[in-house]
């Protein structure tokens, strides 16, 4: 197996190792937080993934060593519209991963500046991401690349 990589757009055909990985990361949120996150639904999770792959504002990338999947990076493009702020493209970036044995080598970091150059050739003028509070690695690697918080959502436990 060769020792470099390679990112591209995701294919049909990596589905089910695009699966694997998607259930990993939304294991791992679940075991960080237990009280509020479902364990992954690999049915909820498959209809997740054929969205992404079939709706042209979306865009998956999968990062590959030879024929295996080693991680991906999820998103999608819309038009922020409000009355509050100016209207303006967005991209997304709503999932990404990259299986711990493939990780520290710049492989997140590939991933991440495909989609960023993606979204900036359809005219994206800001990127857009959600990141858990207990999630220090991203939040960690979000700054460094330059993101800001702009807004903080909240969240309270109601009890009678």
């Amino acid at each position: 197996m060769p020792n470099t990589y390679r990112v591209a757009r995701a294919q049909q055909a990596q589905r089910t190792p695009l699966l694997n990985l998607w259930c990993a990361l939304y294991l791992w949120h679940h075991e960080q937080c237990v009280d509020l996150i479902k364990k992954p639904c690999r049915i909820e999770l498959e209809d997740e993934i054929d969205n992404y792959l079939n709706t042209p504002q979306c865009a998956v990338f999968v990062a590959m060593r030879g024929d295996v999947v080693c991680g991906f990076i999820a998103g999608q493009l819309y038009e922020l519209a409000s009355p509050l702020v100016k209207t303006e493209l967005i991209g997304s970036i709503d999932q990404w991963y990259v299986a711990k044995e493939h990780r520290s080598n710049g492989l997140g970091k590939a991933l991440f500046d495909r989609i960023e150059q993606e979204f900036l050739d359809y005219g994206a003028k800001r990127l857009n991401v959600e990141v858990w509070d207990f999630n220090h690695n991203a939040l960690e690697t979000y700054k460094k690349k330059g993101f800001q918080t702009h807004i903080r959502c909240m969240t309270k436990a109601l009890e009678n």
